[in-house]
This record gives C-alpha cells, sequence and structure tokens, in this order.
C-alpha cells in the first residue's frame, strides 16, 4: 500500500482510534491479573449461577439466607458463562480479556455512527475528543453497562435511517439491539426509549416526512425481546428497585461532575457550538424556524443532550440520582457538538481566515495528541478496584469455607469478592437495587447481638477489618494485613 494511501482510505481510517482505544485497555489487561472493575465481580458470580444451572430467577447465595430474585438483566452474565465453557477458562479471566474488545467496540460503535450521521471528519474529530471522556474510561470496564453504551448508538442509527424510508428492516434490526439492551442494562435501554420516543413526536410536530411505521416495528421487537426475560421475573416476582441513596452536593458539583464526565474539552467546544448556533439563530429567525430548519441529524443531537440534561436536572432539587452514571448517555452528542465548535474556528471568515485555519490544524492536532496521551495515562495509572487481601480472604473461603452458613462481613463491599470467588453465601452481594431482605446489619456492627441471632440468622462467619471484642465461641481462622476471618463456632 502507497504510504498517501492510508490518509484516503476511509475503513483504515475509520478502525484508527478503536486500534489505539484496544492498545490503552491492553495495558492494565497484561499489568494485572484480575479485572479492573469491583461490579464485575457480582456478574461473576451471578454467570457461575447460570453456569450451574444455565436457567434460574433466583439467587440465593446473596443477601443470604433469604436470598432474592435475580432483577438484573442475564445477557452479560450468558456471555460470560458461554465464552467460559467454550474456552474452558474462569469467567474472571474471561472478562478481563473482554476490556480490550469492549474498549474497541465501544470506540468503533461511535466513530462509525458518526460518520454515517455526518462525515469522517465529524466522526475523528469527536473521536479524539471521546478520549478525553470519563466514559472512555469506564469502556475498559467488562460490565453490562459498557455493553449497552456500544449498543445504544448503533439501535439509534438503525432506526433512524428507517426513519428515512430505507426499509422496516432497519426498524427491526434496530429493535433487536434495544431489546438486547433491555436484556443487559435497563437503564441504558429506557433512556434510548425516551431519546426515541421524544425524538419521534419532534418529527411530527415539524411535519417531517417519516416512516412511523418504523417506530411500531422498533417498540414491538424491542418489547418483544424484553419480555423474554423480564416477563416471567416480573410474573413470578413482582419488581423491585430500591434507589440508590446519594448525597446532595448542589449546582457546583453538578457542573464539576459535567465535566468529569463529558472531558474539559469536549464540554468547551459543544458550548461554543451551542452559543453560537443560538446567537446566529437568534438573529435571523424565532426559535419556532429553528426547530423547524435543523436537520434531522442535528435535532436528533439536540433533543438526546436535552433530555439527559432535563433527566439530570432532578438532582439539582433534591431527587437521589447517580448523575454521574446517565451524564454518560449524553457523551455521543456532546463530542459531536464539540466536533462542529472546532470546526467553527476553521469556518470563521474575516482577513485572518489563514490564522484560524492554522490555528484549526493546530487545536485538531493538540486535540487528538492530548486524548490518546490522556488515555495512555489513565491506563499506566489505573488499577483494580478489588485489592489482594479482598482476593485472599474470598480465596480462603474457597478452601475452607462450608459452603452453608452466613458470611457476615463488617465491609460490606467484600461480599461480592467472597461470594464470587468462593461460593459461600453472604448476607449482601452487590446490586443494592435489587435487594428484597437483608439481615439486621446494624445489630452486628454494634456487636448486640446474641448466641440465638447468630442461630436463627445461619450466621457461621464474620469478617472484619478492625479490632474487635467477640465472643468467646468466636474462634479466629484466618486474618491478613486488612481483615480478620472469625468462625462461629456454636
Amino acid at each position: 500500500m502507497r504510504y498517501q494511501n492510508i490518509f484516503t482510505n476511509e475503513n483504515l481510517l475509520l478502525i484508527i482510534f478503536p486500534i489505539i482505544a484496544f492498545i490503552i485497555a491492553l495495558i492494565p489487561t497484561l499489568k494485572f491479573q484480575q479485572p479492573l472493575s469491583w461490579d464485575i465481580y457480582y456478574h461473576v458470580h451471578l454467570a457461575k449461577l447460570y453456569m450451574d444451572q444455565w436457567f434460574t430467577l433466583g439467587d440465593h447465595l446473596t443477601y443470604a439466607p433469604f436470598g432474592r430474585p435475580i432483577f438484573y438483566p442475564p445477557f452479560f452474565h450468558y456471555i460470560l458463562a458461554i465464552f467460559s465453557q467454550i474456552l474452558k477458562m474462569d469467567p474472571f479471566q474471561v472478562s478481563r480479556f473482554l476490556q480490550p474488545v469492549f474498549s474497541f467496540s465501544f470506540v468503533f460503535s461511535f466513530i462509525f455512527v458518526t460518520k454515517k450521521l455526518y462525515n469522517l471528519r465529524v466522526a475523528l474529530i469527536s473521536g479524539g475528543f471521546l478520549f478525553f471522556t470519563n466514559v472512555f474510561h469506564r469502556s475498559m470496564l467488562p460490565i453490562p453497562e459498557t455493553l449497552a453504551l456500544i449498543f445504544f448508538p448503533l439501535s439509534i442509527y438503525f432506526l433512524f435511517i428507517a426513519f428515512e424510508g430505507k426499509g422496516l428492516k432497519y426498524a427491526f434490526i434496530s429493535g433487536i439491539i434495544s431489546g438486547v439492551m433491555f436484556l443487559t442494562h435497563a437503564l441504558t435501554a429506557l433512556l434510548l426509549l425516551g431519546v426515541v420516543l421524544i425524538f419521534t413526536f419532534s418529527l411530527k410536530l415539524r411535519n417531517d416526512n417519516v416512516e412511523f411505521k418504523s417506530l411500531w416495528v422498533f417498540l414491538g421487537v424491542t418489547f418483544l425481546c424484553a419480555s423474554l426475560w423480564w416477563g416471567p421475573l416480573i410474573f413470578q416476582n413482582g419488581y423491585v428497585f430500591n434507589n440508590p441513596v446519594t448525597a446532595f452536593f448542589g449546582l457546583t458539583w453538578y457542573i464539576k461532575t459535567i465535566f468529569k464526565v463529558w472531558g474539559g474539552p469536549g464540554t468547551v467546544f459543544a458550548f461554543l457550538w451551542a452559543v453560537v448556533s443560538i446567537k446566529n439563530g437568534m438573529e435571523k429567525k424565532s426559535i419556532g424556524k429553528i426547530f423547524k430548519e435543523l436537520s434531522r441529524n442535528d435535532l436528533l443531537l439536540v433533543i438526546w443532550l436535552t433530555f439527559i440534561l432535563i433527566i439530570t436536572s432532578a438532582y439539582l432539587i433534591g431527587i437521589p440520582i447517580l448523575i454521574d452514571r446517565i451524564f454518560n448517555f449524553a457523551v455521543f452528542p456532546v463530542v459531536i457538538m464539540a466536533s462542529f465548535g472546532l470546526e467553527y474556528v476553521r469556518s470563521i471568515n474575516s482577513e485572518k481566515s489563514i490564522y484560524y485555519n492554522n490555528l484549526y490544524r493546530i487545536l485538531v492536532v493538540v486535540l487528538i495528541f492530548g486524548g490518546v496521551s490522556q488515555g495512555f495515562l489513565y491506563a499506566h495509572s489505573v488499577e483494580p478496584l478489588v485489592n489482594n487481601s479482598q482476593i485472599d480472604v474470598a480465596q480462603w473461603f474457597a478452601e475452607n469455607g462450608d459452603k452453608k452458613r452466613v458470611v457476615m462481613s463488617l465491609s460490606e463491599g467484600i461480599d461480592p469478592v467472597i461470594v464470587s470467588v468462593s461460593r459461600q453465601p453472604v448476607s449482601t452481594g452487590g446490586y443494592h437495587p435489587g435487594m428484597v431482605k437483608v439481615l439486621n446489619r446494624e445489630m452486628y456492627y454494634s456487636g448486640n447481638y446474641t448466641r440465638e441471632d447468630l442461630i436463627r440468622d445461619n450466621i457461621g462467619y464474620l469478617v472484619e477489618t478492625s479490632d474487635m471484642v467477640n465472643p468467646n465461641y468466636f474462634k479466629l481462622v484466618y486474618q491478613n494485613k486488612d481483615y480478620k476471618v472469625w468462625r462461629v463456632e456454636i
């Protein structure tokens, strides 16, 4: 291949950033023997449940001795289980090697859809902004949310071209992807539905020529796929979701979170484009005319971002929501808008046009070099959220636990590690929103419990991080630099 052809081959240019993302994520993958995420331990636990039973709606090992229905959708867990069986590999190692695959797929999905909706230059510049975002960093985590983020723009794109009249088959494909998202990460799928429905309503308001049958095909296929698992689960157990408790830090923290999640450069240039667009539009037209004359592509971006901002604004009035997670889903429109902001520098028409063209080129080089450099710096600095002491405790239970009695841990974050590695029942176990019934942990934290309490709750082990005075029927059976494991001998 001639060297000059490298920069004219669009297919090759499309995969440059995904390959860089793969290499970046490969650094911590090879550096550490365990996956980066803490959440993955709960997901590996569920994957092992499916490897044992292949289909179940109940989890008897977490929130023991009561157990609970599995309110987390299973698609990702089946992926782990199937690849573990095929490759004869531990699910933890499968998830570890998914890290670079997920990063590659996330960046490729984003750049591919952006190129289809706009052009290659916008896609590549947006890709440069993407490396500054917290979402790119999270794309290294082998968790269901990452997989759903890969699917999100693809589902939007196929429905978009179905609306253009390209055929109902694209609405069907979009519905399949959306349905799989419901079977992967329900929050992502619900946000997707919100964007789709508001976008469709906006097109209807503008009297656009749209193939609206596509919406019904999309919705029908989506809910049909989702019902394969959600239907039996809700029919048998109802639905439970305990909203995570979040602290309120005010408007300043809200804005800081925006810059953290979307990246400073992307946020600034997206804001520049928004200000310039509103200023230019208001000088010539009313808001109504601006709404009607927006291209469908731009209308989609504006609705997408506005929808996320409206939802997260609930935080500002005291409603407890995880705004950092929800902001993740606005990165797609934000970094595209940021690329438009950078293009504005290039399009400035004045006596200094040569100056602005040179400034544009410099900014593009700085953007790409800075974004990629930040990605590599993050990859070199990131460490697994589960430490060796926690792994050692879990391994002790794998080798010595009775697999019957409940572990009461006074350090709640270790429970998913213990249950996923050892299959020993634990008193919590991860994914608090799906909790139905839980032991009185405060009683055990305070030490105000009796022999009868231990027998009733089937407590067999106590894991603690600090020195506590325990009854004489507790025996210290394991200790490392961070944890002590006591066995109840009644």
